[in-house]
């Protein structure tokens, strides 16, 4: 992967980046993520990997890679930094460079309270957004307020949970600025099993560029309470696409991933491979099946 070890030596983000939080340095566990290749809706033996999860011995996620599916080359990639076990910065690399840096703020009590956008402008980062967090008494976010860096209001959102903790309400208002996710009124209805399993439902959305959606999902577990499949509908109630989830039995972990279409061909299958490396030197690979 090249430039990444020579980004850190050459470049001055490589000071600003130890003084906020540590990112790991040993590789334990790796997680791969292969997808195949079909060929006339059936899957082959030829796959590529689409991404890795990489992380230390303490369980942290320190490093995530996107391997672009034509060029096989690891291009984007995610870096996360730590003060022990708290998050406290992500750094967002597209085509190697460095395209904008996320720091976290926490109270005593490690609740997030703000993020700290910064983008990268002319060899300096800049900030250029802040988001502020305000909770309800079960510690759901129900207030967010970004405003840039002189401290004026860029928009507000605030979210209605219900019982089971999923948010079925959101508004936002403000016209200086847009959420990342381009949401600007959400409204869910939600199913549950007599477990509180959700089961169904329905999502309409309001979008930062005027255009608005309705959906329908439905998901089934298995006994562990694992999803194990996922259908989304239209607003006429067709069949979108459909997500069957295959979990290894005993340890709940999921192995693959597998897409359909809206007439049910298989469009993606993805693997996930878990690797232990138990020396630094990362010689002694063990496949963890």
């Amino acid at each position: 992967m090249k430039r990444l070890a020579l980004l850190l030596l050459l470049s001055p983000l490589a000071l600003i980046i130890y003084s906020q939080g540590i990112k790991p340095q040993n590789i334990y566990r790796v997680t791969v993520t292969s997808r195949y290749v079909l060929q006339e809706g059936e899957r082959t033996n030829q796959f590529h990997a689409v991404n890795q999860e990489i992380y230390d011995s303490l369980g942290r996620l320190h490093t995530e890679i996107d391997y672009d599916w034509e060029t096989r080359y690891p291009g984007d990639y995610r870096w996360h930094f730590y003060d022990s076990m708290l998050l406290v910065r992500t750094e967002y690399y597209v085509d190697e460079t460095l395209e904008r840096r996320v720091v976290f703020e926490y109270d005593r009590n490690t609740v997030l309270t703000a993020e700290r956008h910064y983008t990268l402008q002319g060899g300096d980062t800049l900030l250029f957004r802040t988001l502020e967090y305000t909770y309800d008494d079960g510690k759901l976010p129900v207030r967010v307020e970004a405003r840039n860096p002189d401290g004026r209001r860029l928009y507000r959102s605030r979210s209605t949970y219900d019982d089971h903790g999923n948010e079925i309400r959101r508004r936002v208002t403000g016209r200086r600025g847009d959420p990342e996710d381009g949401i600007r009124r959400l409204d869910r209805e939600a199913g549950y099993d007599s477990v509180g399993l959700l089961v169904n439902e329905t999502v309409s959305l309001r979008m930062s560029d005027r255009s608005r959606s309705e959906y329908a999902k439905t998901y089934r577990y298995d006994e562990e309470g694992n999803m194990i499949e996922m259908t989304e509908y239209d607003e006429e109630g067709n069949q979108v696409r459909r997500k069957e989830y295959v979990w290894q039995q005993g340890r709940n972990r999921l192995q693959r991933i597998i897409t359909y279409d809206a007439d049910d061909n298989m469009v993606k299958y993805l693997a996930k491979r878990y690797e232990i490396y138990r020396t630094p030197d990362r010689r002694q690979r063990v496949i963890d099946y």
